[in-house]
């Protein structure tokens, strides 16, 4: 099962506070391979043994793009791969398209975020490497997607099944038993945000949900 930690764009989790955040994670964790960190294009150069995701990118080759992020830019800065379509920065269904082929074309794994059911449906047709279901209702919220929602989540699970995708849930995902419930729904993954990077103890989260995790 795979932990993507969005470190969005909090004061907690950018600049010196990302640095922060990242070597308490290596010092309990060094590289574990189901840790990704999903980082700010401003802390991208922050040195970390941590996979790290791109928070978002463009499908572009470097170039006169000023304002752009290329994918063609990510492995010089050491990225593995690039999340798209968060409800913070939609994209439509044609530069999904776009992104997921060219960062296929050029070795980087992609997440894409889907709101419902029907995202989920048009954006596995792009066959990314995993697709997060996340209700932008319950993002940043009290209540879990696995406790809110645990039904569609098993739908969601059942439209991946024979393709190349994997399923990420993540919206108001904090704690263990989160984490339990969705590996028990047929998730490979979760992606979570302010539970972990806002909590005034966001290793100590993370080590409890990382007993689920592996």
């Amino acid at each position: 099962m795979l932990f993507f930690i969005n470190f969005k764009a909090y004061k907690e989790s950018t600049g010196s506070n990302a640095v922060t955040l990242i070597r308490g994670i290596e010092k309990q964790f060094g590289d574990h391979p189901s840790i990704i960190a999903v980082l700010n294009p401003l802390d991208s150069l922050i040195d970390t043994k941590l996979t790290k995701f791109a928070q978002t990118a463009d499908p572009l080759n470097p170039g006169a793009y000023t304002g752009h992020i290329p994918v063609g830019l990510l492995g010089g800065y050491r990225y593995s791969g690039v999340m798209i379509n968060h409800s913070e920065c939609k994209l439509t269904l044609e530069k999904i398209r776009d992104i997921v082929q060219m960062a296929s074309e050029q070795g980087f794994r992609t997440l894409v975020c889907a709101a419902d059911l029907k995202e989920v449906k048009e954006i596995v047709a792009f066959s990314p490497d995993y697709i997060a279901y996340e209700p932008p209702e319950l993002i940043g919220g009290e209540i879990s997607v696995s406790t809110a929602k645990p039904e569609i989540i098993q739908e969601a699970v059942k439209l991946l099944q024979g393709t190349g995708s994997k399923l990420v849930v993540g919206a108001g995902i904090k704690n263990r038993n989160d984490v339990r419930v969705s590996k028990e729904l047929g998730a490979e993954g979760i992606l979570v945000s302010s539970g972990v990077v806002k909590s005034p103890e966001p290793i100590g989260v993370i080590i409890e949900m990382m007993k689920e995790v592996v």
